[in-house]
């Protein structure tokens, strides 16, 4: 109840204060409340999401229709992130996603695993003993994906795991490998489908840098947009 409560004046001060749109059901730590008021957002949109301690936002961010998101999550400006049932988790290292990546519902990247080398995978020590020990749960690395990855409902990012940037990450996939930029993957596990562009096209994408751009050059730019490249 007093969960509740919190959450509700959280909302309400961030709406009001801030320019941090949220429904009056969001859910939030009060370290995420802390750390949206001390700092100067543009246009960002929580809705109804489930945020815990560690978070990290940027500019125009999106998150609508639940999705649960903690640990030391960094979210690049401009993407959006879909629900229901989208977990991104980190616990050991880190989760970063780029700017303009577009997340569908029912994905989870999730950083960390169980221990199988233990007696036991099930979280025994901090479960039921009480005494939770480092490697009950364990990473092969951060999760990184870059700038412009559209990742498709239904799919799963395993610990370690490098996506490059403009890539596209089919609906239902398992990701349990690093994939390059400009690539389609799908499948399980996730396997080369193909190139978007060709190699001429890609290098004049990544001579642009046109994610960095800030909003006034995207608008005088906006032909550049309108048009298949292929």
């Amino acid at each position: 109840m007093k969960r509740a409560i919190a959450n509700l004046i959280f909302a309400f001060i961030l709406n009001v204060f801030k320019n941090v749109k949220c429904s009056f059901n969001v859910s939030m730590s009060h370290n995420i409340f802390f750390y949206l008021l001390k700092n100067k957002f543009k246009n960002i949109d929580l809705r109804d999401a489930i945020l815990g301690t560690g978070v990290t936002l940027s500019d125009n961010v999106n998150l609508f229709n639940k999705p649960e998101i903690f640990g030391n999550v960094n979210i690049g400006k401009y993407t959006s992130v879909n629900g229901p049932s989208t977990r991104i988790c980190s616990e050991i290292t880190e989760v970063h996603i780029g700017a303009f990546c577009s997340i569908a519902s029912n994905v989870v990247i999730q950083e960390f695993y169980h221990n199988y080398n233990m007696v036991t995978t099930y979280n025994i020590n901090s479960n039921i003993i009480g005494e939770s020990v480092e490697n009950e749960k364990i990473s092969k690395g951060p999760i990184i994906i870059e700038d412009d990855v559209w990742i498709g409902s239904n799919s799963v990012i395993l610990s370690g795991v490098k996506i490059g940037r403009g890539s596209i990450i089919g609906a239902g996939s398992i990701v349990t490998k690093d994939v390059e930029p400009y690539t389609i993957v799908g499948g399980n596990p996730a396997k080369f489908l193909r190139k978007r562009f060709d190699q001429e096209t890609i290098d004049k994408l990544e001579e642009s840098e046109w994610w960095l751009w800030d909003k006034e050059k995207i608008i005088r730019n906006k032909k550049f947009f309108k048009h298949e490249v292929v």
